[in-house]
């Protein structure tokens, strides 16, 4: 019997749920090509659903398209990259939390906090069986306040950042994240927007970006292949 139209929809959605985890986690390296064939013997369905995830992907930001039809993972970024992506997460983000504060609605509130409990849960003592929970917890924290935020300029934006930052190499070194900085962090920027504190939520977001910034762009410098761009950058 033909498959319904609702069974290829879910084969797409559950192809997509798993390849991207399989970038996120980088399974599949940033800049390797993806093959089609091989990921749909992977997960053991046809190479529609297949195309229609990485469809999708690329407009996450996590696959680009090659001019031979071909998805590849996004290249890897270098240290001007990552230090351009927080300066326009420090434009955007900070703002977006403030009307996030002002727009805030039962159902904001409800995945914040759901968000937040995952990360802590998560990240009180980074199992690696868990950390790509932590990661993905921490995401749906910031899309929420994007998807909330009242401005879907901003929130376009800021999910196209978000879906650059998640592919970092840096989320492969778990001693990279400070567990409890960004614990502490989400619970304020909550709190605040909870509160409906529009000045406050802006204030933390824009502690908990610099505080991101500079712990991300610290660790770069240390490695051999992006300490050379960034002495080069501050040159």
């Amino acid at each position: 019997m033909a498959k319904t139209y609702l069974e290829k929809t879910g084969l797409a959605e559950q192809a997509y749920a798993e390849i991207r985890i399989l970038i996120l986690d980088q399974m599949i390296p940033a800049g390797q090509v993806v093959s089609i064939g091989t990921l749909a013997a992977q997960l053991g369905v046809s190479q529609t659903p297949i195309r229609e995830a990485l469809s999708k992907l690329e407009g996450d930001g996590l696959v680009e398209k090659l001019r031979t039809g071909r998805y590849q993972a996004a290249p890897p970024l270098i240290f001007k990259d990552y230090a351009d992506l927080y300066y326009m997460r420090l434009l955007l983000e900070p703002k977006a939390a403030a009307l996030a504060a002002q727009n805030r609605t039962d159902e904001t509130i409800a995945t914040l906090e759901q968000a937040v409990d995952r990360i802590s849960a998560a990240g009180r003592g980074m199992k690696s069986e868990v950390f790509i929970g932590f990661v993905e917890a921490d995401a749906l924290f910031h899309q929420t306040i994007a998807r909330d935020c009242g401005n879907k300029f901003v929130a376009a934006g800021l999910f196209q950042l978000q879906a650059n930052l998640r592919v970092g190499p840096f989320y492969r070194d778990r001693g990279v994240v400070d567990a409890e900085a960004v614990i502490r962090d989400h619970t304020e920027i909550l709190r605040a927007i909870k509160a409906g504190d529009a000045e406050a939520a802006e204030v933390q977001m824009q502690r908990h970006i610099e505080r991101a910034r500079d712990l991300i762009l610290g660790w770069l410098k240390t490695q051999p292949e992006q300490g050379s761009q960034a002495r080069t950058q501050q040159e």
